[in-house]
């Protein structure tokens, strides 16, 4: 019987192809762009919810502008993350976009909480059982949603985006609506 002698050469092409596998996997599920998807086929326009202010809105309360909405959770390292980076983003590009953000299967009082520490200005609601989040397909938290002004799904984005990412991103939908 012979013994397998895995040498530093063999090691490091089996780490590097084990990496590449791994980043491969996470960038499919990182982003994943349709634009042929409607949120009329998907429900999305006609979908409700709870906004933090009181009462209830729907996705089609915001259309003629580009919609950004966003999937996030007090409960959530990396949305708390991104939550600061939203929010500076709103403030340079409020005129030009609408975004939402969803709270997605948490507590509305930690919610509450972090959206004023935080100091969120924009649109919040809720989605308190995740309805609206596995009506989407979504997975990842966070994620995001771009919307074009005539409605259309532009992109979905399941992870943590950063105020570039983010700007680069509303500055591409606001130029294709």
């Amino acid at each position: 019987m012979s013994a397998l002698v895995i040498t530093r050469k063999l090691r490091q092409t089996i780490v590097g192809a084990a990496l590449a596998m791994l980043a491969v996997g996470v960038l499919s599920l990182e982003a994943v762009t349709d634009a042929s998807r409607n949120p009329e086929a998907s429900g999305l326009a006609a979908s409700e919810f709870g906004l933090f202010e009181g009462g209830d809105a729907s996705f089609a309360d915001f259309e003629g502008k580009p919609l950004v909405i966003n999937f996030w959770a007090s409960w959530c390292p990396a949305c708390v993350a991104e939550l600061p980076e939203i929010q500076a983003v709103h403030e340079e590009y409020g005129e030009m976009v609408t975004i939402v953000g969803v709270a997605n299967t948490d507590d509305r009082s930690a919610a509450l909480q972090l959206a004023e520490e935080v100091g969120l200005t924009y649109t919040l609601g809720d989605d308190p059982t995740g309805d609206l989040f596995r009506s989407l397909e979504l997975i990842a938290m966070p994620s995001t949603v771009f919307i074009t002004a005539d409605g259309q799904v532009h992109e979905v984005f399941g992870g943590q985006l950063n105020e570039k990412a983010l700007s680069e991103r509303i500055a591409t939908l606001v130029d294709e609506s």
